[in-house]
């Protein structure tokens, strides 16, 4: 959809980025719902993560728009951050801090493809640290340099090949970056050490969907649920999929506890 795989498309659902409801099955999506995701979609082609963008995004929602759409905003892209463009003033999207000597270079609602520089992993980041320390470094650098936590995730396989956290985010990562293939085989490895990771398994499931294989999805979910009944995310994708299957009583009762459960993380 719009150029999102359906993983992000649906974290933007969950996280109130959309008036399209998570409650409800199927999914229905606005014009103004879609005029978002193609934003997004071109927020992370001119230098902002995924990840950034929908903190963001959100931010920006929850101040300034509660009842009504993101896509009423001009929203660009400015130095790896989500700017919005109004008469002659441009401020941060999270902050609300004005901008300065940004150029219009495009007509209002599409995004400005500005220059944005990746940090290289240069001398002082390359130096000898511990497992533990790649971790943190990875960590840090996700949400605003994520080739470069990537990049830490592998120091730390270098040295703990057997970390399932560390290939659960690495994992992520690339299929942020819809590098499904190259996910597939960090939740496979994962798997491989715990098979009863359950994040491992919800991400597998989670592929699979995305490709059109439901009985493969439904198997990877309903494992990941025999070892965390809790997890929400898992209920909701079985009911978009027994929905979609035309299992009213499946799709039902996941959604009821996909409910439950996101209730008790609130």
């Amino acid at each position: 959809m719009v150029g999102l795989s359906q993983w992000a498309v649906r974290s933007c659902v969950r996280e109130g980025l959309l008036d399209a409801s998570p409650d409800a099955l199927p999914l229905r999506f606005s014009f103004q719902d879609l005029k978002v995701l193609q934003v997004l979609k071109s927020l992370t082609r001119n230098g902002v993560s995924i990840r950034r963008a929908r903190r963001q995004l959100g931010e920006l929602r929850e101040r300034c728009c509660p009842d009504r759409s993101l896509a009423s905003l001009s929203i660009d892209a400015h130095d790896g951050h989500v700017v919005v463009r109004e008469e002659e003033q441009v401020w941060r999207a999270d902050s609300g801090q004005l901008v300065f000597g940004f150029q219009f270079a495009t007509p209002i609602g599409d995004v400005t493809p500005l220059p944005h520089r990746e940090l290289a992993l240069g001398p002082e980041f390359m130096e000898s640290l511990t497992a533990d320390e790649w971790f943190e470094q990875a960590l840090a650098c996700e949400e605003g340099e994520p080739l470069r936590a990537m990049a830490a995730y592998k120091e730390v396989l270098r040295q703990r090949p057997e970390c399932t956290e560390t290939l659960i985010n690495l994992g992520r990562l690339h299929a942020e970056r819809n590098e499904i293939d190259e996910a597939s085989v960090c939740f496979e490895a994962a798997l491989a050490v715990d098979p009863c990771e359950a994040t491992a398994l919800y991400n597998l499931g989670v592929i699979s969907q995305d490709r059109g294989d439901d009985d493969k999805a439904i198997g990877y979910y309903e494992t990941a649920l025999s070892f965390e009944t809790g997890l929400a995310e898992a209920h909701y994708n079985l009911a978009t999929i027994f929905d979609k299957l035309g299992d009213a009583r499946s799709a039902i009762r996941h959604i009821n506890e996909f409910r439950k459960f996101s209730k008790r993380r609130t």
